[in-house]
């Protein structure tokens, strides 16, 4: 089974563990991760989750993952990238682009990971990912508009970032 290690609401470790079918108290948090590949063209690469999936079965989406027992989200990060995609990126690859906590019990750090990668060298994890592209920040909108891509708040701060702070 896989464990989680249990944190309180400002990150705080609190030296419990829970295993992932375990329930959980009001006030636990865990480590979640969000890996967000993108191309020298500023182009983000995104993934449709495989019908097979438990969670939001075939939407589009990022690399996301929770953060086993011991992990740092930023190893977090590269284990489900290369899980997923079959894409190797360094620990220092990966750039802290934002920090929240989730109505539902994680702290989830997004990194942006600069990266030109060829479509077809992915090896796609295929209980996981059906098929991935590379998308502009604008048809990354127009996903988010037509409810195809996995939406959240923050989501367009970090597009926004892409448009204006990446170069």
């Amino acid at each position: 089974m896989e464990y989680w290690d249990i944190y309180d609401k400002d990150r705080n470790f609190t030296g419990k563990k829970k295993g992932k079918y375990e329930k959980w108290n009001e006030g636990e948090y865990h480590l979640a991760t969000e890996g967000w590949i993108i191309n020298s063209k500023k182009q983000i690469l995104v993934q449709q989750r495989s019908d097979k999936c438990e969670i939001l079965p075939g939407v589009w989406a990022l690399t996301t993952g929770r953060v086993i027992s011991g992990e740092t989200t930023r190893q977090g990060c590269v284990r489900e990238l290369r899980e997923e995609l079959g894409i190797t990126v360094k620990e220092e690859d990966c750039e802290l682009a934002g920090t929240f906590n989730t109505r539902l019990g994680m702290i989830w750090d997004i990194y942006f990971v600069r990266k030109d990668v060829e479509l077809s060298d992915i090896v796609l994890q295929e209980e996981e990912v059906a098929r991935v592209k590379f998308v502009s920040t604008d048809e990354f909108r127009q996903m988010l508009k037509e409810g195809t891509m996995y939406e959240y708040e923050e989501i367009y701060d970090l597009l926004d970032a892409i448009d204006n702070k990446l170069d």
